[in-house]
Order: C-alpha cells, then sequence, then structure tokens
C-alpha cells in the first residue's frame, strides 16, 4: 500500500464516521424560508402541571365539590376525577376545565351536575368519621388490684408445720 492511498482510505474513513453528524447538523442549521415556515399557533404550547393528590379540595365554579380520591376511566376510555362530597358519596368529575388553583384543584362542573351525577358503582362507602369521646369528669386512675395467692394450708407462716387435716404416720 503506497502512502497516497493511506491517506485517501483516512480521509474516506473520517466523512463516512461524520456523515451523521454533519447530516444532522445541516437539517438543524438550514435556515427556513417564508413558504416551509408554520404558524406559531401549531406549535404545541407547553402544559401547566396540575398536582392531583388524594385528599386535595375539587372546586366548581360555585364552590367545593368535595375531595379527590384519584383518578378513572369512564366506559368510553375518557378519564374523570373521582371526588367524595360531603355526603359521602364517590362520584366522576369530567376533567372539562381543570386548572390548579392554589392547592385546590378548580374543574368547569357545578355543585348542583355534582350533586346529581350518580355515585359510583361498587365504591367504598367513606369511613366513619371518629366519634368523639363524651365529655366526662376527669377521673383518677385507679391502681389494678391484686389478690395474694391462697395458701392452702392456712397458715400465714410459709415455714409453719402444716396442722390439722394432713395424717400423720
Amino acid at each position: 500500500m503506497n502512502f497516497k492511498t493511506a491517506i485517501l482510505g483516512s480521509a474516506a474513513a473520517a466523512f463516512l464516521i461524520a456523515s451523521p453528524v454533519l447530516a444532522q447538523d445541516a437539517a438543524t442549521a438550514a435556515p427556513q424560508t417564508p413558504a416551509t415556515q408554520e404558524p406559531a399557533a401549531q406549535e404545541p404550547a407547553a402544559q401547566p402541571s396540575l398536582s392531583l393528590t388524594p385528599g386535595t379540595s375539587v372546586q366548581g365554579p360555585d364552590g367545593e365539590l368535595g375531595k379527590l380520591e384519584g383518578v378513572q376511566n369512564n366506559a368510553s376510555g375518557a378519564q374523570e376525577l373521582t371526588v367524595r362530597g360531603a355526603d359521602g358519596q364517590l362520584r366522576a368529575v369530567p376533567l372539562n376545565g381543570i386548572r390548579q388553583e392554589g392547592a385546590n384543584v378548580a374543574v368547569a362542573y357545578t355543585k348542583a351536575e355534582f350533586d346529581a351525577a350518580a355515585p359510583i358503582a361498587g365504591a367504598t362507602p367513606a369511613p366513619a368519621p371518629a366519634a368523639e369521646p363524651a365529655a366526662t369528669e376527669p377521673t383518677e386512675p385507679t391502681e389494678p388490684t391484686t389478690t395474694d395467692p391462697a395458701d392452702p394450708s392456712g397458715s400465714s407462716d410459709p415455714m409453719a408445720p402444716p396442722t390439722g387435716d394432713q395424717p400423720q404416720g
């Protein structure tokens, strides 16, 4: 192999290795002409983030609907929130107009629509609120009562000899 062939072979190998990078740079650096530019309205808008934490208050335009339990897919495959209302029933709320308002989640679903919606079949009922103890007078703690073990001999002195009932022999 002569010197010229080695140089040309090395140059060809360098171009083959660098060609994907060069092609990528050429595509991103190509200036756009007015005919190839897309309108800005067709660019995807950045979606604001939502925090859907169970227990978060879900607000409608006319007040609080209830507390967020989770998210589910309805029969048509669309996602919807599951919200437990003040009556303890779990109902589905569509995601229309969903947005974050501070710590709460707001939707475009009115309180009347929520109350009229059928409860979710098979949903577990709301846990019963813990009953508060009745207000009573504070009582003094009592000491546990202890009983002394019974002495079968009837004697209070454990070193005394048994008396009476035992035959002597």
